[in-house]
């Protein structure tokens, strides 16, 4: 959910020096009563006491953390050079970056299945989707112009010459096919576009469910496998585990962080080893 300018200027404005001014006079009820309008009119992470207190970088991180990342990244952004924590908050930009470039791949490619499929305007949505993230990717745009050039209204979900039982049947088998091959994070997608089709099409929300199932199992063994190499120092070990964990999630947080983390230390120690000779 985008941060509401209005809502966002006024609570900036009590986090200005006159503001605190003004809000340390208020009384404990008016405070409480003020915070908890704006957390229910914008209902977002930003509206939090947490988040209204804290500075541009716990903002940041806040965000980041509540999966907002276009959020993150424009309040990563306001952070300058020589102010507090300009140098983490390039890093954590680092990591937005990378995992929003891929979440946006992953928006692309299910904009071309229903490219694919003579889908256009649910097309054109998921490419929209995928710049909001990663703006620079020419391809997708030159997608997003081709599709919208080609838009085809659809009326109570059908696309004109197309039958979305017989697209939601083929979606169906594919994304069985990847779940009996362990490719969970694929069958996910598969079965996220038959829902869409066709919503109660066969038993497609219990395999989507089971490829989620297996999907957090798998990717939460090696998550830990390489928490407890990174722990032990054995660094290059637990780089491998979380590689694994983006084969079958490429957007996992934590393991990315854990990754970037390691491989910083490894590049440090390589900088301090050459230093020395």
């Amino acid at each position: 959910m985008r941060f509401n300018p209005v809502r966002k200027n006024h609570l900036e404005r009590l986090s200005s020096d006159s503001g605190i001014t003004l809000w340390k006079k208020l009384s404990y009820e008016v405070k409480y009563l003020i915070i908890t309008l704006l957390v229910i009119s914008g209902g977002c992470a930003q509206l939090t006491p947490q988040y209204i207190t804290a500075s541009a970088y716990e903002k940041t991180l806040i965000l980041y953390n509540a999966g907002m990342l276009i959020e993150a990244r424009e309040k990563a952004l306001e952070i300058k050079r020589g102010e507090p924590n300009y140098k983490e908050a390039q890093k954590l930009l680092t990591r937005i970056d990378i995992l929003a470039s891929r979440l946006a791949e992953r928006y692309g490619d299910l904009g071309e299945e229903y490219e694919k499929a003579g889908l256009y305007p649910i097309a054109a949505d998921e490419y929209k989707t995928a710049l909001k993230l990663d703006p620079t990717n020419q391809p997708i745009r030159q997608k997003l112009d081709s599709v919208e050039q080609r838009s085809i209204p659809l009326q109570e979900g059908k696309a004109k010459g197309i039958n979305p039982e017989s697209l939601a049947k083929t979606h169906y088998n594919k994304g069985v096919i990847l779940l009996n091959s362990k490719q969970f994070t694929k069958a996910i997608d598969e079965f996220n576009v038959v829902i869409k089709l066709v919503p109660s099409y066969q038993d497609t929300d219990k395999l989507l469910d089971a490829a989620k199932k297996e999907r957090d199992e798998l990717v939460n063994l090696h998550l830990k496998k390489g928490i407890d190499y990174f722990q032990k120092e054995e660094l290059e070990s637990a780089i491998k585990e979380w590689e694994l964990v983006l084969e079958v999630d490429p957007f996992n947080k934590t393991a990315l962080d854990y990754k970037a983390r390691a491989e910083a230390i490894i590049e440090k120690v390589k900088d301090i080893k050459e230093h020395d000779r």
